[in-house]
């Protein structure tokens, strides 16, 4: 009985269907878009950007937070794979499994991490604020049909116990996480999991490489040089979104993904120190002088002569 009840709870349809009567059409449309604050794109772009353009004393916490959410990934793609739990009904036509919900556990990873290692506000607000965040998403995914309530709950725990576990261990740094989500992906496949494996292998094992390159360096650019060498940058990862298009079911195709990611990603820590070496260039200081920060970052180390006084 114990188990039919939790099936009939946790992973019934009718669940979703009695929380969506609850709600006014109105509160559907609002999930509808607050369900993109736990996109894998946005949060990626999200820690990537604050990476980029924070202060320069806390890259590592900012790389950990990357770290963090690729752990959260190549975790949440392997046991998608492995279990291939359907969607609801009320899904037809979105893709992918369902056990347990990406959305939700990369909001929980990657929400949670950023409260963990900021100093902004209190400690107790920035998890107030992050729980909010990381409760809507997880709600929103139930709402609009596209997982069980058991698939959220599995997938907050897990994203909340995998930083829960880096916090407690202050020895913890970018390289071993990075590494540990290495060794995830990787075993995931070898598990049998083929849903986004290969993004994941790539990604994590170009941070890896990369982090040993950067982590050592204090690279000082102009927000203007970060900002042009992204956008030069972009064409390279439309690129790689449209091969999978094109060239689809190629034998070689994961093998081009794989490689790919790891070297987008890899470019993506090294982009301040590239960006260094382009401060001087005309378009740069151009577009410095439009932006509306001086120097790079958005948060300046409170000391004299910092990058972003």
């Amino acid at each position: 009985m114990g188990t039919s009840t939790v099936e009939r709870v946790f992973f019934d349809e009718s669940t979703n269907e009695a929380i969506r009567e609850t709600l006014p059409e109105a509160g559907i449309t609002f999930f509808e878009y607050v369900t993109h604050l736990g996109d894998g794109a946005l949060l990626i772009v999200f820690a990537t950007l604050l990476y980029w353009f924070g202060a320069d004393s806390r890259r590592e916490q900012r790389a950990l937070v990357i770290a963090i959410g690729l752990g959260a990934l190549a975790i949440s793609a392997g046991m998608k794979g492995i279990f291939l739990r359907p969607r609801p009904e009320l899904a037809a036509g979105y893709g992918g499994y369902s056990f347990p919900s990406a959305h939700a556990m990369g909001a929980a990873a990657f929400y949670g991490a950023l409260a963990v290692v900021a100093d902004t506000g209190t400690r107790l607000q920035r998890y107030v604020v992050a729980g909010t965040v990381i409760g809507l998403v997880a709600f929103s995914r139930v709402v609009i049909g596209v997982h069980f309530v058991g698939d959220v709950v599995v997938g907050v725990a897990i994203g909340l116990a995998f930083v829960a576990l880096v916090a407690h261990d202050r020895t913890s740094e970018p390289d071993f996480i990075f590494a540990i989500a290495a060794v995830i992906a990787i075993l995931s496949f070898i598990l049998g999991s083929r849903e986004f494996t290969a993004m994941t292998i790539g990604a994590t094992i170009g941070a890896t490489i990369a982090w040993q390159y950067v982590k050592a360096l204090s690279p000082q650019p102009r927000g203007a040089a970060i900002v042009l060498l992204g956008y030069l940058c972009l064409p390279v990862v439309i690129g790689l979104r449209a091969v999978p298009v094109f060239w689809p079911d190629h034998v070689l195709v994961s093998v081009l993904e794989v490689i790919g990611y790891a070297v987008v990603t890899a470019a993506a820590l090294v982009v301040p120190v590239v960006a260094e070496r382009m401060n001087d260039w005309p378009p740069v200081e151009w577009l410095q002088a439009r932006l509306p920060f001086s120097g790079r970052t958005i948060d300046p180390d409170q000391v004299p002569g910092s990058a972003g006084d």
